[in-house]
């Protein structure tokens, strides 16, 4: 299977750890708020964090169009996306085996922007309704302006692939029989209580779906 992976996402070490199938590659993405985007411009890379949001085989992500990191997209320039869910603290026998349960993606490809006002509304309701579900119907949606004032950008989930890490400690044989603690902390995100403008009408009830979103967090 290795021999038909992109060399530039094939996982190398702990290549077990190394998944290709859309499936986990989109649960991963669909499950993350947000990625990192890097590209190199005029030598330099250049690194930074945006919302996303896959539709189907494509994963989308946004930016204004002053952001540096989006001058000459659009025009074949490769980039890599990156997202990590961090699932738990791995605490081994020994400090070199210490480690991270996690699951990530790395997709690499050149990002095509959207231009049609249409489909670009349509991405950018996916992307609200992937950070908070329901959002989308109660809030305003962009005017004109505010469309032409967001770049979006397409990337072709061709090339990518997922690494995860779970389960317990791996430690040495020599290392199992000291009387060291060891074990996994889990670790996840959670919603706290949500905290009303304090300008707003205070007799505004509370949407039903910030319950929702507290449930998935």
């Amino acid at each position: 299977m290795a021999e038909s992976i992109d060399s530039r996402v094939l996982v190398r070490r702990h290549p077990e750890r190394g998944q290709y199938d859309l499936k986990t590659i989109a649960s991963i993405l669909d499950e993350a708020l947000y990625c990192h985007v890097s590209v190199v411009r005029h030598g330099t890379p250049v690194i930074i964090p945006t919302l996303h949001v896959r539709i189907e085989n494509q994963l989308y992500f946004h930016g204004a169009p002053a952001a540096g990191l989006f001058r000459g997209l659009g025009t074949g320039q490769e980039v890599a996306v990156a997202v990590t869910l961090l699932d738990g603290l791995v605490l081994a026998r020994s400090a070199y085996n210490h480690s991270l349960n996690y699951r990530s993606v790395v997709v690499i490809g050149a990002p095509y922007e959207v231009v049609d006002m249409e489909v670009k509304n349509q991405v950018l309701e996916a992307l609200v309704e992937h950070v908070v579900a329901g959002r989308w119907r109660d809030a305003r949606p962009p005017s004109d302006q505010e469309l032409k004032a967001t770049r979006v950008f397409g990337i072709a989930l061709e090339t990518a692939s997922a690494k995860i890490r779970s389960g317990p400690p791996s430690d040495d044989a020599k290392d199992m029989d000291l009387p060291v603690w060891a074990g996994v902390v889990p670790l996840k995100l959670t919603a706290g209580l949500p905290l009303p403008d304090p300008v707003q009408d205070s007799s505004l009830p509370q949407p039903s779906y910030l319950t929702l979103l507290r449930e998935r967090f």
